[in-house]
């Protein structure tokens, strides 16, 4: 598996992982949108060609960033590649001198709650 930034030709995969995996539905027109202001924090997890899942992350301020998104698709998930992907963007934070990175998960996305607690991260508010 190889993670990668993100390129034009991964965006209806991108846009088809995140209509299989997160509740709300987008459109490859929103993926083209941020990935032309992604500012490189927009990444794919890849093997073979195939896209198996992704992440994007913004800056909030100066010293934080924000996990808009993290999906794997339903097949892939609990093989380390959303981990991976995670410790992806944390890393680009860190290169860009970010301290903090934050995060919505919904309060009844239990997985998902329990995956970033597992990475580190905290419940703050609810």
């Amino acid at each position: 598996m190889n993670v990668r930034r993100v390129q034009a030709r991964d965006l209806e995969a991108v846009n088809d992982i995140a209509n299989m995996v997160l509740r709300e539905r987008y459109s490859t027109d929103l993926f083209t949108h941020l990935f032309e202001r992604s500012s490189g924090s927009f990444f794919v997890a890849e093997e073979g060609g195939a896209v198996l899942g992704f992440a994007l992350a913004v800056p909030m301020t100066q010293r934080s960033m924000r996990l808009l998104m993290l999906a794997v698709r339903p097949d892939m998930q609990s093989k380390g590649i959303g981990k991976t992907l995670l410790d992806t963007c944390k890393d680009h934070a860190r290169t860009r001198m970010m301290t903090d990175m934050v995060l919505e998960v919904g309060v009844d996305n239990k997985g998902a709650i329990e995956f970033y607690g597992r990475n580190g991260f905290t419940v703050t508010q609810t």
